[in-house]
């Protein structure tokens, strides 16, 4: 029977170094977990926490696995019937499997050779290895040499602990990346002379960064970082899975009960994949406006006390307030720590003004026009549902402030750009306190800076001018900056 043949339960496994998940790693590790619940088989985790190639212990590694949704039958926090599921913790087995190479009789049989040099234990090299690969087919390899076994220093190398490991534990298929394919020649050779039947292997296209190159080399491209900055873990998946896999009906969406539906070797690829950051963070936007509205709002919670920035229990303002962020920013910020950035923007109590848009307030009008904000401002009880709509051009007019003039500097005023929700909706956010030390702050670095004397040119020399006032009566009719 074919093991990639519908019905048939595979066993297949993940072999991460302890150190850290990078995202190439990560999408093998799903793609395992894929093929284990399609098939009804069993997904096998060994931690890889050998000298040189891991400084933990492997518990971020487990962590990040289970923030993206991702379990396994058997592994080193579970157990099972074909531990220790640590290296660490296999030495005897290797030392068993090195013993019975050194028998003469299982030598010869094999045609191979085992000998040592330099103090290292090495396998004659076989030459030439053919691999029936699941996705790239029929690969001639050629080994160059002889493969060691293990070190002189006594470390087994990881080539001879692998085929080890697959025969042990009685893998069917090890599905892996593309970087791994020599290792693949390697290891059948090894499992030859050991007497075993090599596992099935399938190697796919590597995960390469922006400049094409891998991206374990990138310290930035883990699941870890991922997780820090934001991001869901839906929407990684979603990112991990059409990395090198296409689905049949061009989704971009999916549960993971639905890609293991889906998921098939006809549609794995062997070339490259580009992780594409920009690509991820419109995923996590979708992924965000998808969430209920409790949902966001209680990771929202979260993250703000994370970051120290909400007391534990929230106080029902608090609540109201992450009410109102989400009605001005949730459908903006592309991840959860955008998010944390622009909370804590909001509750700083002075804003950079670049400084060409400096010089366009410095004019007595519309420093008079601020100032009478704030006192419109201080006088209100409540900032929800003000009319800033109607109110801020009766007072915008009182100064001759043309309205769209008047919203540009408030804003400016208030957040240092042009951008960003409707003032209504930046009023609250802000609160009484911040909006009037805000405009003061403008206020008083403009008259105690040079005073109200405009510059007479710009950039290049272009004229430049403040806000003008307008006549009396004949204020401009800008859009609505306020909202309604």
């Amino acid at each position: 029977m074919d093991l990639l043949e519908p019905g048939r339960a595979l066993r297949v496994r993940f072999a991460p170094s302890a150190a850290t998940l990078h995202v190439g790693s990560a999408r093998t590790a799903l793609f395992n977990w894929l093929l284990a619940r399609k098939t009804g088989g069993r997904l096998v985790l060994l931690l890889d926490d050998t000298p040189g190639r891991a400084d933990g212990d492997g518990e971020s590694v487990l962590r990040d696995l289970r923030w993206l949704g991702l379990d396994w039958a058997e592994g080193p926090d579970v157990g099972g019937p074909h531990g220790p599921y640590r290296r660490s913790e296999r030495r005897s087995l290797y030392d068993e499997h090195l013993d019975r190479l050194w028998a003469d009789g299982s030598v010869r049989e094999c045609g191979r050779a085992v000998f040592v040099q330099d103090g290292a234990v090495w396998l004659a090299g076989p030459g030439r290895v053919t691999v029936e690969d699941a996705i790239k087919g029929t690969v001639h390899l050629s080994i160059d040499g002889n493969v060691q076994l293990r070190t002189a220093a006594g470390e087994y190398s990881t080539y001879f602990m692998a085929t080890v490991d697959h025969a042990t534990m009685h893998i069917d298929l090890v599905l892996r990346g593309d970087e791994h394919l020599d290792d693949t020649a390697r290891e059948k050779a090894i499992a030859r002379a050991l007497g075993y039947e090599p596992p099935r292997y399938a190697h796919t296209g590597l995960i390469v960064d922006a400049q094409h190159k891998p991206a374990k080399d990138d310290e930035a491209m883990t699941v870890d970082r991922l997780r820090r900055a934001g991001y869901l873990p839906e929407a990684v998946i979603e990112h991990l899975a059409l990395l090198g896999w296409s689905p049949p009906d061009g989704r971009e969406t999916f549960t993971l009960d639905e890609l293991a539906g889906l998921f098939s070797f006809e549609r794995v690829g062997s070339s490259p994949s580009v992780f594409d950051e920009v690509r991820l963070r419109a995923f996590n936007a979708r992924a965000l406006r998808a969430l209920t509205r409790e949902r966001y709002h209680a990771l929202l919670a979260e993250w703000m006390q994370r970051h120290r920035l909400l007391e534990d229990p929230v106080p029902e303002a608090a609540h109201r307030w992450i009410e109102s962020f989400l009605d001005a920013f949730g459908a903006e910020v592309h991840t959860l720590g955008e998010a944390i950035e622009a909370v804590e923007a909001l509750r700083q109590e002075a804003v950079t003004i670049p400084a060409l848009e400096l010089e366009r307030l410095r004019n007595r009008q519309v420093l008079f026009f601020l100032d009478a904000v704030a006192q419109y401002v201080d006088a209100q009880p409540e900032l929800r549902d003000l009319p800033l709509a109607a109110d801020l051009p009766v007072i915008a007019g009182e100064f001759g402030i043309a309205k769209e003039d008047a919203f540009g500097a408030l804003r400016m005023a208030l957040t240092g750009s042009h951008d960003g929700p409707p003032l209504a909706q930046l009023f609250p956010l802000l609160g009484h306190d911040r909006i009037m030390i805000r405009i003061g702050a403008v206020n008083s670095h403009i008259l105690h800076g040079r005073g109200l004397e405009p510059i007479k040119y710009g950039p290049g020399g272009v004229p430049f001018e403040t806000i003008q006032p307008t006549p009396p009566g004949r204020a401009a009719t800008g859009a609505d900056d306020a909202g309604s």
